[in-house]
């Protein structure tokens, strides 16, 4: 069991992040603090200015839906959603955090894995804590 938790979580698939959020509180210790956390990436001008209107109706609306997840779920968690790169994102909140563990959803790789890496393999060969990859395999597959 783990004292604290960062469950990366992302909003394509209700099922995928529900499945993270049994997994990430199945490993957690009965005292322990839960982290979920969004990554809001593709935003290149929040680098400079801040983000934008737009970025901040997108950061609000992730925080909401994953509010509304741990309700609906009655996982007890602190929510972060932010902006940046998610690999680096989700190890900055982990060391925050003081993580002893990150979850962390891995899909089947293609071809552009291959190439550019992916989040899962930086997280793995970065994080300064143990790191729990759940597969993800597409709809037809499982």
């Amino acid at each position: 069991m783990y004292k604290t938790i960062v469950c990366a979580i992302g909003l394509g698939s209700r099922e995928r992040a529900e499945h993270l959020m049994h997994t990430a509180q199945a490993l957690l210790d009965t005292d322990g603090s839960l982290h979920v956390v969004h990554v809001v990436e593709r935003f290149p001008s929040l680098v400079r200015q801040g983000p934008d209107d737009w970025a901040v109706s997108v950061i609000d609306e992730a925080e909401k839906k994953l509010a509304q997840l741990c309700k609906r779920l009655s996982v007890p968690a602190l929510i972060h959603v932010r902006t940046g790169r998610a690999a680096d994102t989700i190890l900055a909140i982990a060391t925050e955090t003081k993580a002893d563990l990150i979850v962390v959803a891995a899909h089947v790789p293609d071809v552009l894995d291959r190439v550019f890496g992916s989040t899962v393999d930086h997280i793995v060969r970065h994080a300064k804590c143990c790191v729990h990859i759940v597969r993800i395999y597409s709809e037809t597959k499982q």
